[in-house]
């Protein structure tokens, strides 16, 4: 079989296997469990003068969806359980907002580790039941005391012991740093192995769209696209929630009904819930009318339109970090009242587009097929499948995936960063030789599977020269080393390296590493001694008198030459022509002969 038909072939089935795990998990539609963790120790008056958790956290209880647990907790020196945990309902919605208003700046410690065990004390074992998420706000490092040794005992602790649990429930950690003294290596790390969200915010302000883009991993939600403020409601919709960002100067916002009624936050309909809070409007319309919706108020991208129906989206939930040079399916399919759709009659009439931004901003949409081709696994089975990681380049990366039927609208977002799975340094003069280079690949073992590493790397020279380099576990038992004598070459080298493994999500890595040069210090060999002789002869500049002198010469050994030759001429003429008189001569004495021997 040839190599890249293989190559695709193993594709398809790592996209088949991948996305049979995404739907066994998405078509139980597990409930969302998410536990909110809020610092209140005395620096938050520093970092977050204004209170602003308490909208943030208001307009995040908001949009949680009803039949969700979740769980309010604050921390400082002690551990308060603000919102009971339990089941999300209007009933809870109202406790959780007048719980936010309680929010306050004077702990006198920040215990993370003690508020971490409290609020999952009721997990056990991992659950296909539910999607666990955990949120983490602060601005500090752990302090539990006034003693270091304690502090950095209680940490050890949480990486020890904590995380290991978390891990074991399948509990996503997202965090959220709200000052650069926080300790981000501690949050990252809560993050990164659990698949999480971690996040610095330099200014309070930003928390409500932070909180947003949380509740967007947390919840999934279905919505509608909003265009110039304007949105379409179809009939399958039972209800929808509109997020209004707005300033300060702003005018009240205000909405227009398909049949032209206009109403706010003062005369809303009966069947409208709507919150007005700092930076943002919030309103719940049940039964909402089917046609054309238009928003008065200021545009603004992170407005949003959710909806809840009966005719759903779902979508592959892509981890929050992807290998640079990886590929996953994202894959989309719909279900009515929970049954999924593989009608051909809806199925034909759907369209369906990615739009991706990244790095160098919005690219062109790309459409997800149903057509057996390009990692899609088979035609017509209601799975609309593209390919996420060509070409891409390492930065945050956001999807809006827009879906478009004959009678409704729907549209969903995922972000993800795309990041380097190994680092490579290069140190000069290791062990205090500076002859030597010293190559350290350290692979990120969040991203790869460690048992399927191997690197290989090679040198070669500018003259077509090539050896080997092999590179050994490292000395700290963390990735590959090679240490090579600079000595032992002569000019310039190209160390090359190429990584092959798997990443977690079960994909073959094959990554060729940027060329690495090196200058050799030792002499180049001796030239061949034919070449030194020809290389030993050089041409001395000629001057006028003795080109001269040359053409004299010259001259003279040609007339000379011309002297010869005639004279040589010459001679050879005499002793033609004698020759030739002599054959006469004797022609003639045989005829006379000849005739006297006749005649007598």
């Amino acid at each position: 079989m040839p190599r890249n038909h293989l190559v695709n072939t193993l594709f398809l089935l790592g996209l088949l296997a991948f996305s049979g795990a995404a739907f066994a998990m998405s078509e139980d539609e597990e409930v969302v469990d998410t536990r909110i963790l809020i610092d209140i120790s005395g620096s938050m008056k520093t970092n977050d003068p204004a209170n602003l958790r308490r909208p943030a956290l208001r307009l995040l209880v908001g949009l949680l969806p009803e039949e969700a647990r979740a769980g309010v907790w604050t921390f400082g020196q002690y551990v308060n359980m603000l919102v009971p945990l339990g089941k999300v309902d209007k009933a809870w919605k109202i406790r959780a907002r007048q719980g936010a208003g309680k929010i306050h700046s004077r702990g006198l410690y920040t215990n993370i580790e003690d508020v971490l065990n409290r609020s999952i004390a009721d997990w056990e074992g991992a659950t296909t039941k539910h999607r666990r998420h955990l949120i983490l706000l602060t601005d500090g490092m752990v302090d539990i005391s006034k003693k270091a040794e304690e502090n950095t005992d209680s940490r050890q602790r949480i990486l020890d012991q904590i995380l290991p649990r978390l891990k074991g429930y399948d509990a996503r950690v997202h965090t959220i740093a709200l000052s650069d003294r926080a300790d981000h290596a501690l949050m990252k790390t809560l993050s990164d192995e659990t698949g999480g969200w971690y996040k610095q915010v330099n200014d309070a302000a930003q928390l409500q769209r932070v909180f947003l883009r949380l509740f967007e991993k947390v919840g999934r939600p279905d919505s509608v696209p909003l265009k110039e403020n304007k949105f379409n409601i179809d009939a399958s919709i039972s209800e929808t929630t509109l997020l209004v960002f707005r300033d300060d100067t702003a005018q009240p916002t205000h909405v227009i009904t398909p049949s032209g009624l206009t109403f706010g936050a003062t005369d809303a309909p009966e069947n409208v819930n709507w919150h007005r809070d700092e930076g943002y409007d919030l309103l719940t319309i049940s039964n909402p009318e089917p046609g054309e919706w238009q928003i008065q108020a200021s545009l603004d991208p992170d407005n949003r339109v959710m909806v809840v129906t009966d005719l759903k989206l779902h979508t592959t939930e892509l981890p929050n970090k992807l290998a640079l040079g990886e590929q996953l399916p994202l894959v989309a399919y719909f279900s009515e009242k929970g049954e999924k759709i593989t009608d051909p009659g809806f199925l034909e009439l759907v369209s369906i587009q990615v739009e991706q931004s990244d790095v160098d901003g919005p690219g062109e949409p790309r459409p997800l097929f149903d057509d057996g081709q390009l990692g899609d696994v088979k035609a017509g089975d209601g799975n609309f499948t593209m390919v996420v990681g060509e070409q891409a380049k390492a930065g945050r990366v956001e999807l809006l995936l827009d879906v478009e039927g004959k009678t409704f609208r729907r549209e969903q977002r995922q972000s993800f960063a795309i990041v380097p799975s190994y680092q490579v340094d290069v140190a000069k003069g290791a062990g205090g030789d500076e002859s030597i280079v010293q190559v350290t690949l350290t692979p990120d073992l969040e991203l790869l599977d460690p048992a399927s590493i191997s690197i290989g790397g090679q040198l070669s020279s500018e003259q077509k020269e090539s050896q080997p380099v092999m590179m050994l576990p490292a000395t700290n038992g963390v990735g590959w080393e090679s240490a090579i004598d600079r000595k032992q070459l002569s000019g310039s080298w190209k160390l090359e390296l190429h990584l092959s493994a798997k990443t977690l999500s079960g994909n073959q890595l094959e990554i060729d590493l940027e060329p690495m040069s090196i200058e050799g210090l030792a002499a180049p060999p001796p030239p061949e001694p034919a070449a030194a002789a020809s290389q030993g002869l050089k041409e001395e500049p000629v001057s006028e008198e003795t080109k001269q002198d040359w053409l004299m010469l010259a001259g003279l050994f040609g007339a000379g030459n011309l002297l010869l030759l005639l004279i040589a001429g010459g001679a050879f003429w005499l002793v033609k022509r004698n020759s030739a008189g002599d054959q006469i001569q004797l022609l003639d004495d045989e005829e006379t002969l000849a005739a006297k021997g006749v005649a007598g």
